[in-house]
């Protein structure tokens, strides 16, 4: 799970900005809170603030650390999107930094880069203030391109990782190569670890991202079509159930498209499960027990009082309730899993009532074993009977044009009081301010019958 997150120099952040899932002391909706070892984690966090004030950036730059890891390389661009209106910056680095827990232990990895050059990266094992934390590796780069590589001291017990290390620094390392990509198959456990993590346990769903799986999930998952069949009942959407039906295979295709046929039958019969159509179809095709490809495809099932029920193409659905569609994987893999699911711009083309009973039903039972954290400027939802203070965030541009991030329990509020009225009215930086909380206070005790 995600402890904290830092940014520095990339985007609309200047200096270290710090996002974090710390909880903090607030009394509301204790199942709200992870416990580990002591420390208290938060299942959830919503980020808010206008168009341009930074809160996407954020959800970018923890994407841009995934991708490193995951493809092993910088971004040739990357270093186009530093913070410009400094332009000191740009003979600095980019500095990202992360910390989350996974297997019951704590690691911090971090990573600098310059000109398509790793400056440094590090991995370090938390140790939550009981002692020092291990750093597993450092890399940095010398001035003379030289790459220094410095392992544990657990790692150098044995004369082979002595000179594996020697072979990494001296020939198998580059510039832009992360050494957690390079040593992650190794027998380092602790760097094994890590690197399952942020490439596989933080799920990403950016706008205009749509899900193309569903149908697959929902024929091999009873669970999650159950799960998933109860929220949408429950939601009001109009659609009573989502349905699998089967169709011969032959019949799919039919006569115009022999090709796409052609294609999709050699790739069942060499024992694949293929997707087919576009994202508004949501069929897979695949070989049944027997042996003979078959079409499964999805379609949504509404019910009229007069005719029963009737049979959808998810193309005559709305685009929110689409959009919908699109999250119920990830909010399932959160509530059964320890996932970290991370979603930009929630509130796009889904109604606000939808929304608002959605997050709802995810935060009020506390189930999540998992995290899920989401941007919008969606005011409804800043709501305290739906989260707690220290899961709202703020995103606002100083005078420099620079993204700062507050939290709402960094102010003195009232459980009581309207948080939408001060969001709008500006009074936690989001909208444009930051520091004049004191005078919303008085405006507030104003209102209020004598």
């Amino acid at each position: 799970m995600l402890i904290k997150f830092k940014v520095s120099n990339y985007l609309s952040f200047n200096e270290t900005v710090e996002f974090n899932m710390l909880a903090g002391n607030v009394r509301r909706h204790s199942q709200h809170i992870h416990n580990f070892k002591g420390h208290r984690l938060l299942k959830s966090s919503v980020v808010y603030g206008s168009n341009g004030s930074g809160k996407s950036n954020l959800i970018h730059a923890m994407g841009l650390l995934e991708e490193i890891v995951a493809h092993g390389e910088l971004n040739s661009f990357t270093d186009n999107n530093k913070f410009k209106l400094n332009p000191s910056n740009l003979d600095l680095p980019i500095k990202l930094e992360i910390e989350f827990i996974t297997n019951n232990r704590g690691y911090s990895y971090g990573i600098e880069f310059h000109e398509n050059l790793i400056k440094k990266e590090w991995l370090k094992k938390l140790e939550f203030g009981k002692k020092d934390d291990l750093i597993l590796f450092r890399r940095e780069s010398k001035s003379n391109d030289k790459i220094k590589l410095t392992f544990a001291d657990k790692y150098l017990k044995s004369e082979k990782n002595k000179v594996l290390r020697e072979v990494y620094q001296d020939d198998l390392l580059t510039k832009d190569l992360p050494f957690i990509f390079l040593a992650k198959t190794q027998k380092f456990k602790e760097i094994s670890e890590a690197y399952e993590w942020i490439t596989n346990k933080m799920v990403f769903i950016f706008t205009g991202v749509k899900f193309r799986g569903l149908a697959g999930i929902m024929n091999r998952d009873i669970e999650f079509r159950d799960f998933t069949n109860k929220l949408i009942g429950d939601l009001g959407t109009g659609i009573k159930e989502l349905r699998i039906k089967t169709i011969d295979f032959d019949s799919y295709f039919g006569e115009d498209n022999l090709a796409e046929k052609e294609r999709v039958l050699k790739s069942v019969m060499d024992g694949e499960e293929e997707m087919i159509g576009d994202y508004y179809s949501n069929a897979i095709a695949y070989l049944d027990d027997n042996g003979k490809p078959i079409v499964k495809k999805l379609y949504s099932i509404h019910e009229s009082p007069d005719y029963g029920e009737i049979e959808f193409e998810l193309y005559e659905e709305s685009e929110g309730s689409l959009r919908l569609l699109d999250f119920l994987p990830a909010f399932h893999m959160a509530l059964n899993y320890e996932y970290t699911i991370i979603i930009d711009e929630i509130d796009q083309s889904i109604h606000v009532n939808l929304l608002k009973e959605l997050v709802s039903k995810l935060q009020e039972k506390g189930d999540l074993k998992g995290q899920i954290i989401f941007t919008t400027h969606e005011s409804n939802l800043l709501d305290l009977d739906i989260f707690r203070q220290d899961e709202i965030w703020f995103t606002e541009k100083d005078i420099k044009g620079a993204t700062h991030l507050c939290q709402l329990s960094d102010f003195d509020i009232r459980t009581e009081m309207d948080v939408t009225k001060g969001y709008l009215s500006g009074k936690f930086g989001a909208i444009p301010f930051l520091g004049n909380f004191k005078d919303f206070k008085k405006i507030e005790n104003k209102k209020k019958p004598k």
